[in-house]
């Protein structure tokens, strides 16, 4: 993600503005080409179930999406279902799954629960807007 976004600065794109590039705002998401994104890590070791794939995989979700769910009032409704999915499967709810705003997302995107001291190993790189 620091290489997409470092790629991004270099080309001048500019970062989503309805987001923060500050990895300790609770606002925070990647941006990349102008479009923030609530990234998913998979890879073989995961802690969660959920998480695991045969080959380390990011899958990136158009932060917008989220926003448009929320708008139409079915964004609780689709979260509720992935925790119960989640329960059912790994046997336990996801910890690190919070609602935007809460919370950094960047603690989501680590792949693994992590304390408050924990520090993501990401800097924006481009403007400061």
């Amino acid at each position: 993600m620091q290489s997409l976004s470092d790629k991004d600065a270099w080309r001048g794109q500019n970062y989503d503005k309805r987001v923060s590039a500050d990895p300790n705002n609770p606002h925070f998401s990647l941006s990349f080409g102008g479009e923030a994104y609530f990234i998913v890590g998979l890879h073989p070791r995961a802690s969660r179930p959920a998480r695991r794939f045969k080959h380390p995989t990011l899958i990136f979700n158009l932060h917008d999406q989220f926003e448009q769910l929320r708008a139409e009032g079915k964004y609780e409704t689709m979260r509720e279902k992935i925790l119960v999915r989640d329960e059912a499967l790994a046997g336990s709810r996801n910890p690190m799954l919070e609602r935007f705003g809460e919370n950094s997302e960047a603690r989501q995107y680590s792949g693994r629960a992590v304390g408050d001291q924990w520090v993501a190993p990401f800097e924006y790189r481009g403007e400061k807007a």
